[in-house]
């Protein structure tokens, strides 16, 4: 009756602790993130392309899911990445906050199952600057903060170089516009440079990646099953996106 009574004891402690597992391991995968074009993994990276007039906005808009049985009151944190200077962003989720706020204030109930697709948007405000800048969104609970999803969105203004490359030279597509074929060129001095050609939607999502060659030589990539519309096309060299320039499909 002993040896019984152990052997039930220990299943009670093992279920037990298989609960705890259990609960941990789904903690924080109560909210997800999506965008026009579907969901969006966690961390994941997203590119906004847009003008750097002294007056445009750039808007990154994403609906907040969640996942549980069960209401979440969601707040947002904004941490910049990764900034370019002369640049301001802000967000809203319901009312708009100014740039100094990086933690909504006010947070915004999800229904068990619901999602929340007009409340929130970063904006960002290149004020005449040519560049790129990161800034990381976070969503969270605001009775558990573990419980959270982000992403990652790089805001890019106008066309955009690093590293002292020379943007008029170093990076071309023609035709442009395009209709079934584009050549690329890219003029790089260190012939050891790792180059990917990556062209991504309007909308941000990558729609096309390929090693460059690294001898100069023109690069062509057929076009014709693209949608016609805007994409836009930078050169990753060794890892640093090097340069942004705009796409135009049209069929």
């Amino acid at each position: 009756m002993k040896s019984k009574s152990k052997n039930m004891k220990m299943k009670s402690a093992l279920l037990f602790l298989s609960f705890i597992v259990v609960t941990i391991s789904t903690m924080g995968q109560n909210l997800s993130l999506s965008t026009d074009n579907g969901p969006l993994a966690m961390d994941e990276t997203i590119y906004i392309w847009g003008d750097s007039g002294q007056y445009s906005t750039i808007y990154c808009y994403l609906h907040v899911t969640n996942n549980s049985a069960a209401d979440i009151d969601v707040l947002v944190k904004k941490t910049e990445v990764d900034i370019l200077a002369g640049t301001e962003n802000s967000f809203c989720w319901g009312n708009c906050y100014l740039p100094i706020v990086f933690v909504s204030p006010d947070f915004i109930t999800i229904g068990a199952g619901q999602t929340n697709e007009l409340s929130f948007s970063g904006d960002y405000m290149p004020k005449g600057q040519v560049g790129l800048s990161t800034i990381l969104y976070t969503f969270f609970n605001k009775s558990n903060s573990a419980d959270s999803v982000a992403v990652n969105v790089v805001f890019g203004s106008g066309t955009a170089s690093i590293d002292g490359i020379e943007a008029e030279n170093a990076l071309a597509a023609y035709p442009n516009p395009a209709t079934s074929q584009v050549n690329f060129t890219y003029q790089s001095e260190n012939m050891q440079d790792q180059a990917q050609l990556i062209i991504m939607s309007a909308a941000g999502s990558e729609v096309y990646r390929a090693e460059m060659p690294n001898d100069n030589s023109p690069f062509s990539i057929d076009v014709s099953n693209f949608n016609s519309g805007v994409y836009y096309y930078s050169v990753l060299i060794n890892g640093r996106t090097s340069e942004v320039r705009k796409l135009v499909v049209m069929h």
